[in-house]
């Protein structure tokens, strides 16, 4: 598995992308580095881009849900956009109204629609 972590300055938010085949521990590694690099940058937005990732049939195998990123040290005030690629089963994704209010505010994405989950991400203050 491979990843990148970059501070995007002109946009405030964090991009994280992610190919190959997933893991909780490499799901752990890059969501910390991406924390402290935000922390850096006094940041709150996170992309997650994991369309390239290896056909995954389900999003809850991405390591996303919201106690798994708080236990990598996402907090409530982070906002994140997950962005999935084609084959993924969107149905298998948590409810809104599952969320506990010390999770980070997380959003999903198709890949085709990677721009509104960059708009989606400007739009908060």
């Amino acid at each position: 598995m491979e990843y990148t972590v970059d501070y995007l300055p002109d946009k405030s938010i964090v991009e994280i992308k992610i190919k190959g085949r997933l893991s909780f521990q490499a799901a752990e590694k890059y969501s910390k580095e991406a924390v402290k690099l935000a922390h850096k940058n006094d940041c709150s937005k996170f992309l997650f881009n994991y369309s390239g990732t290896l056909s995954q049939k389900s999003i809850t195998n991405f390591h996303t849900n919201g106690d798994d990123l708080q236990q990598f040290g996402f907090k409530n005030t982070d906002n994140i956009a997950i962005v999935f690629g084609k084959g993924i089963r969107k149905s298998n994704i948590l409810e809104q109204e599952n969320k506990n209010s010390n999770w980070s505010r997380i959003e999903y994405f198709e890949v085709n629609k990677l721009q509104d989950a960059f708009n989606w991400l400007s739009e908060i203050k």
